[in-house]
């Protein structure tokens, strides 16, 4: 599907030829770009569960991931906290989130980011049907910056501008539409259910747009945020299941 390739092209490093500047139908897939990415994470949680552990799993389901998305949700979740942390007018903030280098409250951010993660996939995978559970966490991450490219609009200087024009309301409907039906078999595969998939998807959602409305006041709209919430929902998303597993 080309739509599924346009969104992987943009979305990853992967060596596809994606089309640019990005269609709405393009945009309606990311939430499927995130179902391959999620599948990456699947098989490698399998392997790595098979060969060390549940420790080992949550290592290279991270190390695949940034592998296959060049860390770039994980550069603007470090901007954004050098930016929230600075002290300075709103004019010069936006200056050092487009420095290069990554301030110590970046680096914080960053490494308490990896932490969280790791901890909460090495919670998951081992429940029943972990490995197939934790696949929707990236779904939640993509399904999210399609949630916030409708709600914001970007400065035209941002890579991020484009694809927020692109962004129809019939766009929104369709990824959320793929979201809940890749959630629910999900659900079904991994044997925690589409209830507690689908609440996963909420905390996710909540999440997300909870802290890019508190980011946007300080810090304006930008793609970095976006990335920055999609790595928040990633990660709600994955305490809710961890949740779930525990409670049911």
């Amino acid at each position: 599907m080309r739509p599924v390739r346009d969104a992987l092209g943009f979305l990853t490093v992967l060596p596809v030829r994606g089309g640019w500047p990005l269609k709405s139908s393009a945009i309606a897939a990311f939430p499927l770009a995130g179902l391959a990415i999620g599948l990456g994470w699947a098989a490698a949680a399998w392997a790595g569960g098979h060969i060390g552990g549940p420790l080992l799993a949550a290592a290279l389901v991270l190390a695949l991931d940034f592998a296959v998305t060049g860390g770039l949700h994980l550069d603007g979740l470090a901007d954004t906290a050098d930016g929230m942390a600075s002290r300075r007018p709103p004019e010069q903030v936006r200056e050092v989130m487009k420095d290069p280098r990554i301030g110590a409250v970046g680096a914080a951010a960053l490494g308490t980011t990896l932490l969280l993660r790791f901890a909460l996939l090495a919670t998951v995978i081992p429940e029943p049907g972990g490995w197939w559970a934790i696949a929707l966490a990236p779904v939640v991450g993509r399904l999210t910056l399609v949630w916030l490219l409708y709600r914001t609009k970007p400065g035209r200087a941002s890579l991020a501008a484009g694809p927020a024009a692109a962004t129809t309301r019939l766009a929104v409907s369709a990824a959320a539409l793929w979201s809940v039906a890749i959630a629910a078999g999900l659900g079904y595969a991994s044997g925690i259910g589409p209830l507690a998939a689908l609440a996963a998807v909420a905390a996710g959602l909540l999440t997300a747009d909870l802290a890019a409305r508190r980011w946007r006041r300080r810090l304006g709209p930008s793609g970095d945020t976006m990335g920055a919430a999609a790595v928040m929902a990633e990660i709600a998303a994955l305490a809710a299941l961890a949740l779930c597993a525990k409670l049911f």
